[in-house]
């Protein structure tokens, strides 16, 4: 059994993240901000947000923490995630900030932090902002910074996938922006490189963001695929971070699947250093077995798109990223980027001249997901009796059969993960382990 925590008091597995007004307040955000503007010395935070009503507050008040402590302050407005990573590292800001909760329900916000090389912060860094949040006592600057003007600034971003991408001239594809932060960002990409594009979920009110859209609803996107005759479905989640993609059949391709065609792709191509792509605890073992039968390994790391990142960074990898469909082009920005591995994915297809289905055609092993609404996920989880029953129903499952058990980072939830070659083993694990919990343990 695979079991991974995270022990920070405000950042999970990928930033700070909560309810807003409950565990995600102004004033948290303000001290984020504060922080930040401390570490600038007279630099910039560069700032962007998702579509959510709460994000307009929350940017306001990290700019004010920034500004306070004399930072200066770009606000690029309605962005996506790896939009605010690109123009840090592009203009040499100190940080970046993305205030959304990614797939979360429109109640949750977040506070997502970059350095200025466009990567997300380390634990020691992350625990620099920790410190000064938890000590409640902003810092006032002799000269308080300026906010920059952000002219020109997403354009960038854009031309910048455009110019690496290539033309989608012929193309029908189908893209779910979810109402999150790629709303416009998306659309703009895949129609100027030629595409025949079919948008869903375009607003930029917010007050549904994900809710029966985005990536998390791939069967959202496949049916408008089916009903238009389109060649590919892409869906995003709020903040563009992430892409869950559909073949022309409606059938779901999720990260592991852009990973393989991404992987097999590069390595054909010969773009694919030290022939190894990265994944992580989740990653099906019917994808890194396919791809061990073309000669590219699969590096496993834990949950969390960081720490596929990391390990890129360390070992000189350029591929990587999560079933949940953050996926990493190191050639491009040390995080997930949805828009752009999309439009390379679609890239691959032309191509290739052949079908996604095709192209992702591996045999897949069944994993069974279960989530458990907690608020001791940790206590639960590192629980002895609980381990050894885990351990025991691993047993049974033999070789080929796996238990993640992990509190999220994200939500009060503990998340139990089951894969084996035989879906019944795979259902009786889950549900066996669910029910352990839920008749052995105070779950509130």
């Amino acid at each position: 059994m695979k079991f991974s925590q995270e022990r920070k008091r405000y950042f999970g597995t990928d930033g700070i993240r909560g309810v807003y007004g409950e565990d995600l307040t102004d004033g948290l955000a303000m001290l984020a901000g504060n922080s930040l503007g401390m570490s600038a010395k007279g630099g910039v935070v560069v700032i962007g947000r998702d579509t959510r009503p709460s994000g307009e507050e929350l940017a306001r008040a990290i700019a004010e923490g920034a500004l306070a402590a004399g930072g200066n302050v770009i606000d690029l407005g309605i962005a996506t995630t790896p939009c605010v990573a690109f123009v840090t590292r592009f203009i040499g800001a100190s940080s970046g900030v993305m205030v959304s909760a990614s797939h979360n329900p429109p109640r949750y916000n977040g506070i997502k932090v970059f350095g200025g090389d466009g990567r997300k912060l380390s634990s020691a860094e992350e625990a620099v902002i920790e410190a000064h949040i938890a000590d409640q006592k902003p810092n006032y600057a002799p000269t308080r910074g300026s906010v920059l003007p952000s002219d020109g600034l997403k354009e960038a971003y854009i031309s910048n996938i455009c110019g690496r991408i290539g033309r989608l001239d012929g193309l029908k594809v189908v893209l779910d922006c979810a109402d999150g932060g790629g709303s416009e960002t998306a659309p703009e990409v895949f129609e100027r490189l030629g595409a025949d594009v079919r948008a869903l979920y375009c607003s930029r009110e917010g007050a549904h963001i994900n809710e029966g859209r985005g990536a998390l609803h791939p069967e959202v996107a496949a049916k408008e695929v089916l009903r238009t005759g389109a060649s590919l479905g892409l869906s995003f989640d709020g903040d563009a971070d992430r892409v869950i993609a559909c073949d022309e059949n409606g059938e779901t391709v999720n990260g592991d699947g852009i990973l393989f065609v991404l992987a097999c792709t590069m390595k054909k191509r010969g773009s694919l250093p030290l022939s190894a792509a990265v994944g992580t605890l989740h990653t099906n073992l019917g994808a890194e077995r396919a791809l061990a039968e073309r000669g590219i390994a699969l590096v496993r790391t834990d949950i969390g798109d960081h720490n596929v990142t990391r390990c890129m960074s360390e070992n000189g990898y350029s591929l990587g990223g999560e079933q949940s469909g953050h996926i990493i082009l190191g050639d491009f920005l040390p995080t997930g980027d949805g828009v752009y591995a999309g439009a390379a994915l679609a890239a691959v297809m032309l191509r290739e001249g052949r079908p996604l289905s095709s192209l992702a055609a591996y045999p897949v092993y069944p994993q069974r997901n279960a989530d458990i609404l907690t608020a001791r996920k940790r206590e639960i989880a590192t629980d002895s009796s609980l381990l050894r029953y885990v351990a025991a129903v691993e047993g049974i499952m033999g070789e080929g059969g796996r238990v993640m058990l992990r509190p999220s980072g994200t939500e009060p939830k503990l998340r139990i993960m089951t894969e084996s070659k035989d879906p019944f083993l795979a259902d009786f694990a889950a549900r066996s382990i669910d029910l352990f919990i839920r008749t052995h343990y105070e779950l509130q």
